[in-house]
């Protein structure tokens, strides 16, 4: 399935309408004991594939968000959420992933609550990758879209988001909103 949330292609972090990056104190550069440099990581991590520990966008407690300029305009039929994989995540890296999240797809950037796509719980505990059909597609492009976490898995501090990314249909030829010839679909 293609990612039109996929940085090498077009799409970026609205950073304006984005949480702030978890600001990690113990992670300061020195020079000559002096600090001249938090270390903050970018929410467009979660819009490239690598995917290891350590490489993801912390934002601070359990709630947050991030809007995404999409590559091309889509009609999003599913998302997929990513944690770390392997032997080597540990009890704090599940304690700080995302749990419950909602999605929400927009037209304008301007917009403020946008069409409700969804609501899911990402378990990443059972599988570090898991694609979520959205209910309530919408039958127009969108150009942007909302994630919203709700909740992580205990982590006081912060969560972690390694990889969102998002699977949908391009505009037909003409313009055309895919599915749109008047026949719904069930």
């Amino acid at each position: 399935m293609p990612d039109y949330a996929l940085k090498s292609s077009g799409a970026a972090v609205i950073h304006s309408k984005t949480s702030p990056s978890f600001q990690n104190t113990k992670g300061k550069y020195f020079l000559y004991s002096l600090p001249v440099l938090d270390y903050v990581r970018s929410p467009e991590l979660i819009l490239e594939p690598e995917n290891h520990p350590g490489n993801c966008w912390p934002f601070a407690g359990g709630q947050g968000h991030v809007f995404i300029k999409l590559a091309v305009p889509v009609v999003p039929r599913a998302v997929t959420m990513d944690h770390v994989s392997g032997r080597t995540f540990h009890r704090d890296s599940i304690s700080g992933a995302p749990k419950d999240f909602a999605v929400y797809g927009l037209k304008e950037e301007h917009e403020e609550q946008g069409t409700f796509l969804g609501q899911f719980t990402f378990r990443a505990v059972l599988n570090p990758s898991q694609t979520f059909q959205l209910k309530n597609e919408p039958s127009v492009l969108v150009n942007y879209l909302r994630l919203q976490v709700l909740s992580n898995w205990g982590h006081p501090d912060y969560t972690c988001l390694y990889r969102f990314r998002v699977h949908g249909d391009p505009p037909q030829d003409g313009g055309k909103v895919p599915g749109s010839s008047g026949n719904k679909r069930h």
